[in-house]
Parts: C-alpha cells; sequence; structure tokens
C-alpha cells in the first residue's frame, strides 16, 4: 500500500514510468506525518471502529486516487480490505490464533506487527521493492523450497503481476499440504476477467483498470484461473459474513477474499490441520 501515488499521477502518465521506477520510492512506504492522529479518535457512542487497532473514530480519512471519502482507519492506516481481512481470519479461521509459518506479500503496515506479533521468527514478509520486508523477490520465482508455508496472506499484489498464472502456480508450491492461501485483489462478481495485452502503458491501464500499475480486473472466471495453477478456491463476500451494520461501523465495503489450498490435498479431502476451517 503506497501513500501520495496520486501525486505521481501527472508524471507517470507523462513520462511512462514502469512500476520500479516508482515503486523504489521509499518514501511512498511511509504514512505523511501530518495524517497520523486525525479523525478526532474517540470511543463515543456509534463511532466507527477499526477491528485490527481496536479504536473509534468519528470519520476515518480519504484514501486512494480518486480521494474515495472515510476509507483509512487514522490510526493504524488499515483501509476497508484489511479491515474485513482482519475480521473475517479472526473471527472465522483459527489463522490468528495458531503459530503459523507465514509469507505475507507486499506487508501492509497496519498488518504486520500484529501477524509478526502472533507468528515470531516463522513469519516472512516479501516484496519486489519494499526495502524494509525480510526477502526482496518475485512473486513469480519464490525463493522457498515446496511446501515451507502453512499459510500465504497475499493483499492486492496479484492485479500488479503480468504472469499472474506463474504467481499462482508458485504460492500453490510453497504451500503445505494442508496450508492455504488468502488471496485478495480487485473482483467484479458481474462478468469474466478483463485483461488486455493491447493496454500495454500506465496511462491505458489506469484508463482501463483505474491504476497505472494493474494489470486486469479478475472476474468470474477467478476460481478456474486458480484451478489451472494448482489451487482449490473458494470466495467469500464481505455481504455474506458481515451483517449491514457491522460493515457500516467498520467501514467495509462490498469486498472478497479467496480462500486457496492446494490442488492435491483438495482432491485428498486433506485438512488435517483445520487451517481453512473454524475449528
Amino acid at each position: 500500500m503506497l501513500h501520495g501515488l496520486s501525486r505521481l499521477l501527472p508524471e507517470i502518465e507523462e513520462r511512462g514510468l514502469d512500476e520500479a521506477a516508482v515503486y523504489r520510492r521509499e518514501a511512498l512506504y511511509e504514512r505523511p506525518r501530518f495524517e497520523q492522529g486525525r479523525g478526532r479518535l474517540t470511543p463515543a457512542r456509534g463511532a466507527l471502529l477499526c477491528p485490527i487497532c481496536g479504536r473509534s473514530a468519528t470519520r476515518f480519512l480519504p484514501f486512494g486516487l480518486g480521494g474515495r471519502p472515510n476509507a483509512r482507519c487514522p490510526e493504524c492506516g488499515s483501509l476497508e480490505r484489511h479491515r474485513f481481512l482482519w475480521t473475517f481470519l479472526s473471527e472465522r479461521t483459527p489463522l490468528l490464533r495458531r503459530r503459523l509459518s507465514v509469507l505475507h506479500t507486499a506487508p501492509e503496515p497496519c498488518l504486520e506487527p500484529a501477524l509478526r506479533a502472533r507468528h515470531g521468527r516463522r513469519y516472512l514478509t516479501l516484496d519486489r521493492f519494499n526495502p524494509k520486508a525480510d526477502v526482496r523477490a518475485d512473486l513469480t520465482d519464490l525463493p522457498f523450497p515446496d511446501g515451507r508455508f502453512d499459510l500465504v496472506l497475499s493483499s492486492h499484489v496479484l492485479e500488479h503481476v503480468p504472469d499472474d498464472r506463474a504467481a499462482l502456480s508458485e504460492i500453490a508450491r510453497v504451500l503445505k499440504p494442508s496450508g492455504i492461501a488468502v488471496l485478495l485483489f480487485p473482483f467484479d462478481p458481474r462478468g469474466v476477467t478483463r485483461e488486455d495485452p493491447a493496454v500495454d502503458t500506465p496511462a491505458k491501464r489506469l484508463a482501463a483498470y483505474g491504476h497505472p500499475y494493474h494489470y486486469r480486473i479478475y472476474g468470474t472466471d477467478t476460481p478456474q484461473r486458480m484451478f489451472e495453477a494448482g489451487l482449490e478456491a473458494t470466495l467469500v463476500a464481505s455481504a455474506d459474513v458481515l451483517s449491514p451494520h457491522r460493515r457500516r461501523r467498520r467501514r467495509i465495503n462490498r469486498n472478497h477474499l479467496f480462500l486457496a489450498r492446494p490442488l492435491t490435498a483438495a482432491l485428498a479431502g486433506d485438512d488435517s490441520e483445520g487451517l481453512s476451517r473454524g475449528r
């Protein structure tokens, strides 16, 4: 999650800057100091609540290239997708209650400290550009042996990968037979995945997908895409697992995540550690 990307859009479009040229700017990984602490943190009745840091606020901060209102927690910086992910994992699965070997790609600052505290040295972060990640590597060529991790957590990364099928295959490879991947990305349930090799510049991608470095918007064919890469996937929608009241209070919009496990284990019915279930 980068900060201040919107200010670079004119330069990105004019000069056609590639992702590496932008994402290597270390300042983009730091939250602006003037934003921290805004939003009147207060336990007032009916206030917005961030389930990650536990703080209440009368309002949240805007975020995104279009300045989406009431999106970012003024305390920890979480966005809607992070609050949905945390709520689902903590309430519907045992993934945050057990010490696991975890690979977290493009780690979000609002999630990393809590996950590292829970899983200790078995928790690793990975990123292509962020110098603060434990491992600098490409998701399509992971430097880990087969069956290394109980959990792979990847939020809004795959849409940045030109060859996402190679990345999905790598995720399947490094998961233990009983492991699970939790994957989030821009998803539209109204049609199939939208991608086009002719959309080949930051300006074209911004117009087509809403971001200069996105290669697609995933759609209803996503489970089949994952199946072909060696993963069995289950779609979870925020509206299906959280009441409207809870979504309003936690500022969780219509969001989706996929729970995926290695296909060989899925075909064998292997869920021996109960990682993907609430037991």
